[in-house]
C-alpha cells in the first residue's frame, strides 16, 4: 500500500524542496521525472534575467502524478 501525502487543501503550488519532503524523491530525480512528463514549471522571469533558474513549481495535479510515480529515493 502506497504512503499517504497529506496538504493543505488552500495550498495550490509547491516548491521542489515541498514536493521533495512530501515524496521523498530527491531532487536531481524529481527533476528528471518533471522534464520526462512535462510536471511542473520553472518561473521564466529569472531565466530571461540571465540567471539560471532551477526553481521548479508544482501544483497539486503534479503532486499527485510525482507520489503515484516515484519511489522513495533510497541514496
Amino acid at each position: 500500500m502506497a504512503n499517504m501525502v497529506t496538504v493543505k487543501s488552500s495550498q495550490k503550488i509547491f516548491t521542489e524542496q515541498e514536493i521533495s519532503g512530501l515524496t521523498g524523491i530527491c531532487l536531481e530525480h524529481l527533476r528528471s521525472l518533471a522534464r520526462a512528463k512535462h510536471l511542473g514549471s520553472v518561473p521564466h522571469a529569472a531565466e530571461s534575467a540571465g540567471e539560471k533558474a532551477e526553481q521548479w513549481l508544482f501544483t497539486l495535479s503534479d503532486l499527485m502524478v510525482v507520489a503515484i510515480l516515484s519511489q522513495r529515493c533510497q541514496h
